[in-house]
């Protein structure tokens, strides 16, 4: 008897085990219906929104994988740190990074190139005051720092820096060293405000420091960096060429202009021999399915809160305006978020 007893119980812990969902991974879950896929939300910028901030996105050629720019200004326009999202639904990969003067794809989409925004003297211009501390985040030297150092407030005494960095996308993220090879890699170089690559995706272009403290400055002179080896030489070969990346600009959010959160234009996808519409309206996103023969007037499955913008060919990536998760006062009330569609 107490054998069958055993048995019986093992069998429940089974069943009950089966039924559990690990959901430790996940950063934040949207609503979602019983038979819908599982979906994830993922904040573009976690770092300072500034005054306004512009929403910018671009897709590969094939609109299977997109990078997401949340890029705020300060007053009078000061250089802001942006945040970006990346996500690719062929790989099955994404990532997140703030603090970024700025970023870019390489041409075959395959690696990200940006600039890491560090503050090396703060409003108060002591001088060194935050020197050592960035020099030992980057391995860089504080000669090399200060050297390289740019204003980054035409009221204050503040100034930062940029250090160059990659991520190289893995084909495959299940693989052991994918973990290696998709992690952000910086170089001890004091140089990056701006990034390119070279048109055959052999070079990461670093752009001089800012002539003026003004969020969308330009660079004028460009250096190498082989995101390979790490090799890095003061100029780009004389035939080289530098790849423009087309951003599509959205909305600019900024608090003292509301913001209408009730509707957007559909947009198309097809996963598959299955094609969906998502809508939104009254403020939350759906995705209806309208493929030929589907079964009529299935019930929409709920992605979240906001409104989308655009979102990758198969519907993986949306991205969305949505309502803070933790409002603040002195910010704005909505932000650029992506919702992850995992079905």
């Amino acid at each position: 008897m107490s054998e069958i007893l055993k048995t019986s119980a093992l069998v429940s812990v089974l069943a009950l085990t089966g039924c559990l969902v690990d959901s430790t991974k996940k950063e934040t879950t949207a609503d979602t219906t019983r038979a819908a896929p599982v979906v994830t939300v993922t904040p573009v910028n976690r770092g300072t929104h500034g005054m306004a901030e512009r929403v910018l996105w671009a897709f590969s050629p094939d609109n299977k994988a997109v990078l997401v720019v949340a890029d705020p200004g300060g007053v009078e326009n000061e250089p802001v740190p942006n945040g970006f999202f990346f996500g690719d639904e062929a790989r099955g990969f994404q990532t997140q990074v703030d603090s970024v003067w700025d970023v870019a794809p390489s041409p075959d989409w395959k690696w990200i190139g940006f600039g890491r925004a560090y503050t090396v003297v703060g409003g108060g211009g002591t001088g060194t005051d935050l020197l050592t501390d960035v020099s030992r985040r980057t391995s860089i030297d504080t000669a090399t720092l200060r050297a390289g150092s740019f204003a980054s407030s035409g009221m204050s005494m503040s100034r930062a820096v940029a250090q160059p960095g990659v991520i190289h996308i893995p084909d495959d993220p299940r693989q052991i060293a994918a973990a290696d090879s998709g992690a952000p890699r910086l170089f001890p170089i004091a140089r990056g405000w701006r990034v390119r690559w070279t048109t055959d995706g052999t070079t990461l272009a670093l752009g001089n420091s800012p002539a003026r403290a003004t969020d969308n400055e330009p660079s004028q002179t460009w250096s190498a960096l082989d995101p390979v080896t790490g090799a890095s030489h003061g100029t780009l070969p004389s035939s080289a060429k530098l790849a423009e990346v087309k951003m599509t600009p959205g909305p600019t959010l900024d608090r003292s202009l509301p913001m209408d959160m009730s509707h957007s234009p559909a947009i198309q996808i097809q996963r598959g021999n299955q094609t969906f519409v998502i809508q939104s309206e009254r403020g939350v996103i759906t995705l209806v399915e309208t493929t030929p023969g589907a079964a009529a007037k299935s019930a929409p499955r709920v992605v979240g809160a906001g409104i989308a913008l655009a979102a990758t060919a198969g519907g993986r990536y949306i991205i969305a305006l949505a309502p803070r998760s933790r409002p603040d006062v002195n910010e704005m009330a909505i932000e650029p978020v992506v919702y992850t569609v995992t079905w």
